[in-house]
């Protein structure tokens, strides 16, 4: 499967999924290796361009890809 990425370069994931950059969240109550638990990810209101709660974005630097802007792409 093929990663999909938001306008800040972040990976878009789904709960279920689990990396090998997974480490726990302190707050989670069943240490279970899914993105819904991982410090990493996030599942919140705020993120305005995703339209499901099973779906957030990975914030860990490793799996962020580079922007390109608009202006900078060349024909």
């Amino acid at each position: 499967m093929e990663n999909s990425y938001d306008n800040n370069g972040f990976m878009i994931v789904r709960e279920n999924y689990c990396c090998d950059h997974f480490e726990p969240d302190e707050g989670a109550l069943v240490p279970m290796k899914e993105c819904w638990c991982c410090k990493w990810a996030r599942f919140d209101a705020e993120i305005h361009e995703l339209n499901s709660k099973s779906v957030g974005i990975c914030q860990y630097e490793g799996n962020r890809c580079e922007v390109v802007e608009s202006s900078e792409v060349s024909l």
